[in-house]
């Protein structure tokens, strides 16, 4: 049953038990989500589901597949909160994610092989947060994307999911309850905390096969996320396997006006982030500051993402 007044949407009866991430509640608790700014956006994916954090960005109509999302850069729609009884309970589910601890690190290449979008190498302090250990898979996508036809290049229920936009991974990372990370909590991550290594997990160039799928030892294709070794915080094929798609515009000189705390990228641009490197590339272009810019419209099979989670996003409590 759905109910609503100037300022509430109330939404009460049961819950599937395949809701992603949500426990099951009384048969006759009832839920109560403030109105957004733009209540034209709250969609009812599938009946008696509810999916946590209804974080949509707002803006154009997102490319043909993406199911119509309106999206645009960074600017979302605040978590719904929930009221109802049985308990203080977190509704969003972290399994699968590691914690990443909040920090401040040098972003950036300091060194003379850099590339120009790499510099200056700049100090940039970020509060904790949670990422996904592996990279989104290819059943996972289409389960929480609602999805006959399997997008993948290479396709198998284990692989990661690729040949995705940008708008894509947004919408998934939004109706997951999750978010695209931004590209400094990416890199810092990806670097374990900051740690100054070359690739995620080493910075020995003999070791990187144990670490990372790569034109060198992929056998030109994907494979399973979590397959070869973790980086030291445990997250998995942040050096190669796909590229990920993360939150930010490209702006080149960016760098060099970058916000001190939490930075979220350049306000506008017609390219956004990609991080990490594919199985298609050469160690050098897997290094954790290697950046790629692309349209968000764009997809192939180097492409894939994983997501992120703020804390403060799934503190909801059942009264």
């Amino acid at each position: 049953d759905i109910t609503t007044s100037d300022e509430t949407l109330t939404v009460a009866g049961d819950m599937s038990e395949d809701a992603q991430g949500v426990r099951r509640a009384p048969e006759d608790a009832g839920a109560a989500l403030p109105l957004t700014p733009f209540p034209e956006l709250i969609e009812v994916e599938q009946e008696d589901l509810y999916r946590p954090a209804l974080d949509v960005p707002v803006g154009e109509e997102g490319p043909e597949g993406s199911n119509g999302v309106r999206l645009e850069e960074a600017n979302s729609i605040d978590s719904a909160s929930l009221a109802g009884s049985d308990g203080d309970k977190r509704l969003t589910n972290t399994s699968g994610m590691v914690f990443v601890q909040e920090g401040c690190f040098v972003m950036g290449n300091p060194m003379d092989d850099s590339f120009e979008d790499e510099v200056p190498a700049h100090k940039v302090c970020l509060g904790s947060f949670f990422l996904d250990a592996r990279e989104v898979s290819q059943d996972a996508f289409s389960e929480v994307m609602g999805l006959l036809k399997n997008p993948a290049r290479f396709q198998a229920t284990g692989l990661p999911v690729e040949s995705v936009s940008w708008y894509e991974a947004a919408r998934y990372c939004s109706l997951a309850g999750k978010r695209l990370p931004t590209e400094a909590e990416w890199e810092y991550a990806a670097r374990a905390e900051g740690v100054g290594l070359t690739w995620a997990g080493t910075g020995s160039l003999e070791d990187l096969r144990a670490f990372a799928w790569m034109k060198p030892n992929a056998s030109g294709r994907t494979h399973e996320p979590g397959a070869l070794k973790p980086n030291a915080i445990g997250l998995y094929d942040m050096s190669g396997n796909v590229r990920e798609w993360v939150a930010d515009w490209f702006a080149e000189d960016y760098y060099s006006d970058s916000a001190f705390n939490d930075p979220q990228g350049p306000a506008s641009g017609s390219d956004k982030v990609l991080r990490g490197g594919s199985w298609d590339d050469l160690p050098r272009y897997i290094r954790v500051t290697y950046r790629v810019r692309l349209s968000p419209v764009f997809k192939n099979s180097r492409n894939g993402f994983r997501c992120a989670l703020s804390p403060e996003a799934f503190n909801y409590t059942i009264k």
